[in-house]
């Protein structure tokens, strides 16, 4: 229920800094807009795990480099979330970002890419893609 929960809010709080990050570089610009946002989110992290006093962070240095691309790779999507919002608005661009993470998360699964554990494939799983398709062309319409 917990995992839920947080999947649930972590969906809140993207829709959330989708329209921010939006609205800010409406006035500051993308880039901009982009690194602006990742130094707060830097920061909050940062106090967070001062403040539950964890100390795992010395294990940091342990960390498999590819992995640390997740970093640069939030930059590209600031990016490309704030432009689609200027483009296309906030509800079918969450729809779109929602698709395109589903669909790869199922290929991840499928192939076991990143160590993850590999998990066949079915036709309801796919039949599920095609009907968020489905979704956000009636919501297009």
């Amino acid at each position: 229920m917990r995992g839920v929960l947080f999947a649930i809010s972590g969906g809140f709080f993207l829709t959330l800094q989708s329209v921010a990050n939006a609205r800010i570089s409406s006035q500051i610009g993308t880039w901009q807009a982009a690194t602006l946002t990742q130094f707060t989110g830097f920061a909050v992290a940062l106090l967070v795990m001062l403040v539950l006093r964890d100390r795992t962070y010395a294990q940091m240095r342990h960390v498999n480099p590819l992995y640390l691309s997740g970093g640069a790779f939030a930059a590209l999507i600031l990016f490309s979330n704030m432009t689609a919002v200027h483009e296309l608005g906030v509800t079918l661009t969450i729809s779109l970002f929602l698709i395109a993470q589903l669909a790869l998360a199922l290929v991840i699964d499928w192939r076991g890419w990143f160590g993850m554990v590999r998990r066949n494939l079915n036709a309801a799983q796919l039949f599920g893609v095609f009907m968020m398709i489905a979704g956000v062309i009636l919501l297009k319409w």
